[in-house]
């Protein structure tokens, strides 16, 4: 997460060389308590995200209302939108998914752990989203929270219920937790703190893979 453009500018370069799927944390301070771009005195300027073209990046709304924060990414070039189901107003989800992929980009809906599964129900049986994100954490919005084994339940009931659906999970994930998710049926992993606290974030990014394609 970046508080300002020039922060997530530098985070991304931390990573760029080995990177290939970024995603972006997005707070609005209403949501939840933390606060990112654009969420601050730093107005979104037609900014374009730097290493899009090599970059397949993603942002994840934790925010109310996304339709708009959500097409101003679309415009900063992310390829990927995923937001909180939480966050739309009633009945508007559905309509602002399709927006987006309209505007050629992959969609997905995130949804709290103590959500329950019913209310993404249509939006995957519907088309509107192929991708579900998992919060693996009991507080979203920041770094370094431990991991709920709660999601491990959530991810088998996805999985069984909807086997071409992707799952990803955000939330506690690292060395530990890796094993246990992709077991679950996870496929696609959000690893904040584990990597972008270390302190060559670089050569851990490139052990995660590793790891990964491993399994």
């Amino acid at each position: 997460m970046a508080d300002e453009w020039e922060t997530l500018v530098v985070q991304i370069e931390k990573i760029a060389k080995s990177a290939t799927h970024i995603q972006i944390d997005v707070m609005d301070g209403v949501f939840v308590p933390s606060r990112s771009f654009p969420y601050n005195e730093t107005a979104f300027d037609e900014q374009q995200i730097p290493y899009s073209d090599t970059i397949n990046f993603g942002v994840h709304l934790m925010v109310q209302n996304p339709q708009i924060v959500g097409h101003q990414f679309i415009q900063a070039g992310v390829k990927r939108v995923v937001a909180q189901i939480e966050g739309f107003r009633e009945g508007s989800a559905s309509r602002i998914f399709n927006e987006w992929k309209q505007s050629g980009v992959q969609t997905g809906v995130a949804l709290l752990l103590d959500t329950p599964l019913s209310v993404i129900d249509p939006l995957i049986e519907n088309g509107d989203v192929s991708t579900v994100q998992v919060m693996s954490i009991a507080r979203v919005g920041y770094q370094g929270e431990k991991f709920d084994e709660r999601a491990l339940v959530r991810i088998r009931d996805i999985r069984t219920r909807y086997p071409d659906v992707t799952i990803a999970v955000d939330g506690g994930v690292n060395r530990e937790t890796l094993q246990s998710l992709l077991d679950a049926g996870a496929n696609v992993f959000g690893i904040g703190s584990a990597i972008m606290q270390q302190e060559n974030p670089e050569d851990v990014l490139k052990d995660f893979t590793n790891t990964y394609h491993a399994h």
